[in-house]
């Protein structure tokens, strides 16, 4: 899900969790936090992302270190930092809870097979378990994208997913309340029912949302990248769609079970389908060094601009505080629980505030 791991498509996701904590089922044994809000950090940008995260801790309810990856059914692979004292402690000391992300690689056909078999499944529980139990954490979440891709269309492997992960995931989650601690699950953006097949490749229909909702405290819908890497310049996560993600979500149970997650970044593009990710923070000051003029496009409420070199057309589109603000506030009054950022760091610093202030006390 990242790309420097900016995340979605395995390549650029941000989390941002906004929600009404006080309206949302505490968990047993855990203190909840007064804000909605959510951050997830990306270890390749640590020491910002910690930086920002804990001078906005008074806006930021959890954070969530992308910290592990998990190979089959049993092998956890530590990023760099993964379960560092001092985030552990600097984030116990603000009040900020802990809940770190793991993600898959196993991949559509292989994860399939894990899900069918008994054994297999069993110890891939027992191994996120004993993950979202260690000492200083308040959980885990489960952002599971590998399985996704679908280039070869092998739509059998992606039903038995679609079918067998909610329970994966309820059975990890059931243990992990046991011991007084949460269970979120991530997943990628989905606007109907039926099994599409977003950008190509991505099987969206692997994500059950009413069974994940069902089973997980908590469900962190990625809606970004409806615009990538690969495809032609075009918004990140445009209003109308984004419109649609949340409509659909509305359906699969009660909305205080879901939050939005908001990306804190945008591509610039060149070519037709070339493009590198762009920070929110930064694109000010890429506009001002190419000399580019942003300008609010309201029907999509991103920020662009464009600009040439070398005889080439650069397209840029972003997410500014604005923009992940104006849908923070959409969430919010379709019910749902929160926002989440992807990704600390990488923001304007006015975001977090305006995020906070999203949710009614």
């Amino acid at each position: 899900m990242r790309a420097p791991r900016l995340r979605t498509r395995l390549i650029v996701a941000a989390a941002v969790a906004i929600g009404c904590w006080a309206a949302q089922p505490s968990y047993a044994g855990v203190q909840t936090p007064a804000t909605a809000v959510t951050a997830w950090l990306p270890y390749w940008e640590m020491p910002a992302a910690l930086s920002s995260t804990i001078g906005n801790a008074a806006a930021i309810g959890t954070a969530s270190p992308y910290w592990y990856d998990i190979s089959g059914d049993s092998t956890v692979h530590d990023k760099s930092g993964a379960g560092s004292a001092t985030v552990v402690a600097e984030l116990a000391a603000n009040h900020v809870r802990l809940v770190p992300m793991v993600t898959d690689d196993a991949g559509l056909r292989a994860f399939a097979g894990i899900l069918q078999s008994a054994s297999r499944r069993a110890r891939l529980v027992r191994t996120l378990v004993a993950l979202g139990s260690r000492e200083g954490f308040s959980g885990i979440d489960l952002d599971f994208e590998s399985f996704a891709y679908d280039p070869k269309h092998l739509t059998a492997p992606a039903d038995a997913i679609a079918t067998l992960y909610p329970r994966l995931v309820a059975r990890v989650c059931s243990e992990l309340r046991a011991t007084g601690r949460s269970c979120q699950v991530t997943v990628m953006a989905r606007t109907g029912s039926e099994p599409v097949y977003a950008h190509g490749d991505i099987a969206t229909w692997v994500y059950d949302y009413r069974a994940l909702a069902a089973a997980a405290d908590r469900v962190q819908v990625m809606a970004y990248d409806d615009h990538s890497p690969g495809g032609p310049a075009g918004p990140i996560a445009p209003l109308p769609w984004v419109r649609d993600v949340i409509a659909f979500a509305r359906t699969q149970g009660d909305p205080k079970h879901y939050e939005l997650g908001v990306p804190a970044y945008g591509y610039e593009w060149y070519g037709r389908t070339s493009a590198t990710a762009v920070y929110a923070r930064q694109a000010a000051a890429l506009a001002a060094q190419v000399h580019g003029h942003p300008r609010w496009d309201a029907t999509m409420a991103e920020e662009t601009f464009s600009y040439r070199e070398a005889g080439h057309r650069h397209t840029v589109w972003y997410e500014n505080a604005t923009a992940d603000i104006e849908r923070a506030r959409l969430a919010a009054a379709a019910g749902f629980s929160g926002v989440a950022v992807w990704a600390a760091g990488y923001e304007q610093s006015q975001l977090w505030r305006g995020l906070d202030q999203s949710w009614p006390r």
